[in-house]
């Protein structure tokens, strides 16, 4: 019975579902499904006229894309940076199909840290077709989202290693914790952080986000809580944030 639960990812902005690939390399003995959004991978391009989307247009497309691929019961949804707003509209309009939760440093509700600083388009860099994210009618639907009830991990990245490769805009951050941190209150979760990583988790440190879709899904497949324990948070390298 345990198994029969799948697993669900979405990738982050204008990334395939085969950026998961070393997190389902670990999780190997569970059902996982990944995809890739219109214009990302083989997916071909949205059709014109191609007008800005909200986390809603994308949330009931992977809820279509589920259904093609006979996924219809509830999940562990497991989404990264843009991913994880998605996931909470989705959660928001399709609760039976959410059994549980991974956000793993997720985007922020406003999605901008600093206006201007980065491109809401949902494919390749330079791809003209590519699907824009209307940001403030997805803001709304994220602030509006209720909260499931399934068991649920927030994970974030080290502090100071903003992306891996350059320093992080001024006050960001303290924004993206403080984003971190509401989010894993307003979802009764611990927020673990990560020991080693800038924002891609997933690929630098696939272990620890292995470890915590683990965790979930046997919550969620068993009732119970989702058990951390300090010595394996400390072997995946992270640990619980102290505030």
């Amino acid at each position: 019975m345990t198994h029969r639960v799948p697993v669900v990812f979405i990738a982050a902005l204008g990334e395939p579902g085969r950026t998961w690939q070393p997190v389902l390399d670990i999780l190997e003995d569970l059902t996982t499904v990944t995809y890739d959004r219109p214009g990302i991978g083989r997916t071909p391009h949205r059709p014109a006229p191609n007008p800005p989307l909200p986390y809603s247009a994308f949330a009931d497309e992977l809820a279509a894309e589920l259904d093609a691929r006979g996924v219809t019961g509830a999940a562990v949804v497991a989404a990264h940076s843009i991913g994880s707003l998605i996931a909470r509209v989705y959660a928001d309009r399709h609760p039976h199909r959410v059994a549980g939760l991974v956000h793993v440093d997720g985007s922020i509700p406003q999605f901008h840290v600093v206006p201007g600083l980065e491109s809401a388009q949902d494919g390749a860099d330079g791809d003209p077709d590519a699907t824009e994210i209307d940001v403030v009618s997805g803001e709304v639907e994220v602030l509006y989202a209720a909260t499931p009830t399934v068991p649920t991990l927030v994970l974030t990245r080290t502090p100071g290693r903003w992306d891996g490769a350059n320093p992080a805009p001024s006050g960001a951050e303290e924004l993206w914790l403080a984003s971190q941190r509401i989010l894993a209150r307003e979802t009764g979760s611990p927020l673990i952080v990560a020991e080693h990583s800038g924002h891609r988790i997933p690929t630098e440190q696939p272990d620890l986000v292995a470890y915590a879709i683990r965790a979930v899904h046997t919550a969620a497949t068993t009732g119970r809580p989702v058990r951390l324990a300090a010595e394996a948070l400390a072997a995946v390298g992270a640990h619980l944030d102290k505030h």
